[in-house]
């Protein structure tokens, strides 16, 4: 007998693919690993997989802090 599965095809870069596969080890929510930059995941998981990305991403992100005033009117 065929089992469907409700899916989404999901398409990133390689680093985010290798989070998203790491992610999957807890939450075992990848159907099918596609290729380089593509998997096919459980639809019920894409607002949650949405938010441990952006949390990953931003903890691993580098921010710009302004100058100091004082720096700036030395020039």
């Amino acid at each position: 007998m065929v089992k469907a599965v409700k899916g989404v095809l999901l398409e990133c870069d390689s680093t985010v693919k290798q989070i998203v596969l790491n992610l999957n080890k807890r939450g075992n929510f990848v159907i099918e690993d596609l290729d380089e930059t593509h998997l096919f995941i459980e639809a019920s998981w894409v607002e949650q997989l949405k938010y441990e990305l952006d949390k990953i991403l931003d903890e691993n992100s580098y921010t710009v802090s302004t100058t100091d005033d004082k720096d700036s009117k030395k020039i």
